[in-house]
């Protein structure tokens, strides 16, 4: 069954990721609940190592990290829009980019957009509405 998986394709392993990193934001802005964020990260990591099997480039895999820890700082800081954007536009290069362009491997921007666009404002919509829980709270 695993080498079955080995086999999806790059598009798949994008899908399998953007599900598992927004089943992981949910679990971030509705803590207890234990089974999105277990699935999520059982999907992200199972994404994960099927592109990590592909030998994707490492400047952008970097870019990935960076954009998506720069979406991910939105739970702490309040960034704005244009930061969220180029975050957003970082992360679709970087996954269209992630393969060499002599190998047969690439992500599709078809699948990349809308999981990227997808993952930007999911997380830009939780992240502000925990924002303002713990304002409400008192707790910020």
């Amino acid at each position: 069954m695993l080498s079955s998986l080995a086999n999806l394709t790059p598009d798949a392993a994008v899908l399998l990721l953007t599900l598992g990193l927004a089943l992981i934001a949910f679990e971030f802005n509705r803590p207890g609940l234990i089974l999105p964020g277990a699935s999520g990260l059982l999907l992200s990591l199972l994404a994960v190592a099927i592109l990590v099997h592909r030998h994707p480039k490492l400047a952008a895999l970097a870019l990935l990290i960076a954009s998506s820890v720069t979406l991910l700082l939105q739970l702490r800081l309040r960034l704005p829009l244009w930061a969220v954007a180029l975050s957003t536009l970082a992360l679709i290069a970087g996954f269209i980019r992630l393969f060499p362009t002599t190998s047969q491997l690439h992500v599709h921007p078809a699948a990349a957009i809308p999981c990227c666009l997808f993952l930007a404002a999911g997380t830009t919509v939780l992240t502000r509405l925990a924002r303002r829980a713990r304002q409400n709270k008192g707790l910020d």
